[in-house]
């Protein structure tokens, strides 16, 4: 049997639904959230977790009768001084207007980069296939997981936000290699 590491988006927040960005900062699960973590039915090996908190508590909805793993790695992209902030009132800062519109050109100054967000996920990935399980789920988020499809499919920054998820949704990577066999979705 070929491997199969399904990556999942963490549920809808607060912040999802206020508009506000989360980054490094946290804020609770809606009841959506924990509706779309909780309609999650696969049966994975072992589960692994970005370390933050609304990470976590979807990972124990979606598989309640695992350990959950926590990784660092597995984090959202560090926004620096955006976090916290409502997305309307970031619409006028050019920097922001150019992370959204043109990544491949975004330069970062209190932030993470594309770069080095997508250096730590395609790391925890290739740690993940020498693993000995076959199925594997790893709850992270939506930026995060962005850089690593976007990277395994070898799409540059400007394709990034077509791989952008929404709550709960997974893209699923089949085979012992780094190339995207199969996407699929779960809402």
């Amino acid at each position: 049997m070929s491997k199969i590491i399904n990556y999942y988006r963490h549920g809808e927040t607060v912040w999802n639904k206020e508009g506000r960005l989360q980054g490094w900062l946290d804020s609770e699960l809606t009841a959506k959230g924990m509706e779309q973590a909780m309609s999650v039915t696969w049966n994975p090996e072992i589960v692994f977790s970005s370390d933050l908190t609304r990470a976590v508590k979807t990972a124990h909805l979606m598989f309640p009768d695992h350990i959950i793993q926590k990784n660092k790695n597995l984090r959202e992209i560090n926004l620096g001084h955006w976090q916290g902030s409502y997305i309307k009132e970031l619409q006028q800062d050019e920097q922001y207007c150019c992370y959204m519109n043109s990544p491949e050109m975004f330069i970062n100054t209190t932030q993470e980069s594309f770069q080095d967000v997508t250096n730590r996920m395609i790391a925890f990935h290739q740690y993940l296939l020498q693993l000995p399980y076959e199925r594997i789920a790893v709850v992270s988020h939506g930026v995060a997981i962005a850089c690593l499809i976007s990277s395994l499919h070898k799409q540059p920054y400007d394709k990034l936000w077509s791989y952008l998820l929404n709550g709960a949704a997974c893209f699923s990577i089949e085979g012992n290699s780094e190339q995207v066999h199969k996407d699929i979705f779960v809402q």
